[in-house]
């Protein structure tokens, strides 16, 4: 593994930020199984988590054994999960983006990195390739454990609310069964 190479790879990435971003909005616009994204604003609310994650992808690169740069990538990939949740997305749209963003650096930007570089030899490729693919796995994995503590969190709410109202409907047929017994009694016999 050369780690000049995986380091100037991430250089890499973060300098074609903005056509990697570029790539992935117009993938993601295309593919009909993203139908929540209609319904947002403009391309900055869309790609809300890209350039966090392509400046933590480089830092995963620079530094491949570092713990605290997987725990950055797992605090972006949370706030994506909570941010998406907000916004209205499935969690299955939440996991094609992340596979649509690992296809584009994985794929094209991998492979064009190896074109321009001749000296990447396979081991340190193949390093690369899990570092990215481990960051996109974190990415998903931590979205989704967000994600789903969002709709756990919804939904006990919305059950705190039902229990609530079956309570108060308890307790108003109680009221209404109490003065109808009561409104018996003072009835004069005949």
């Amino acid at each position: 593994m050369n780690k000049k190479i995986l380091s100037e790879l991430g250089n890499y990435l973060l300098a074609h930020r903005e056509q990697i971003i570029g790539e992935w909005l117009e993938a993601i616009e295309q593919n009909p199984d993203i139908s929540s994204l209609a319904h947002l604003k403009d391309e900055e609310e869309l790609a809300d988590h890209l350039p966090e994650l392509c400046k933590n992808l480089a830092k995963l690169l620079k530094a491949p054994q570092s713990g605290q740069k997987r725990a950055e990538v797992t605090r972006a990939a949370r706030v994506h999960g909570r941010y998406r949740w907000r916004q209205g997305y499935r969690l299955e749209e939440v996991i094609r983006e992340a596979s649509v963003v690992r296809r584009i650096i994985s794929h094209n930007w991998l492979d064009a990195y190896a074109r321009k570089v001749a000296n990447l030899d396979s081991g340190t490729r193949r390093v690369a390739e899990n570092i990215i693919h481990q960051a996109v796995d974190d990415v998903v994995s931590d979205s989704a454990k967000q994600f789903v503590e969002e709709q756990l969190r919804a939904t006990n709410h919305l059950n705190s609310q039902l229990a609530d109202a079956i309570a108060e409907l308890r307790h108003q047929k109680r009221a209404a069964g109490a003065a109808k017994t009561t409104k018996k009694r003072k009835r004069p016999s005949r």
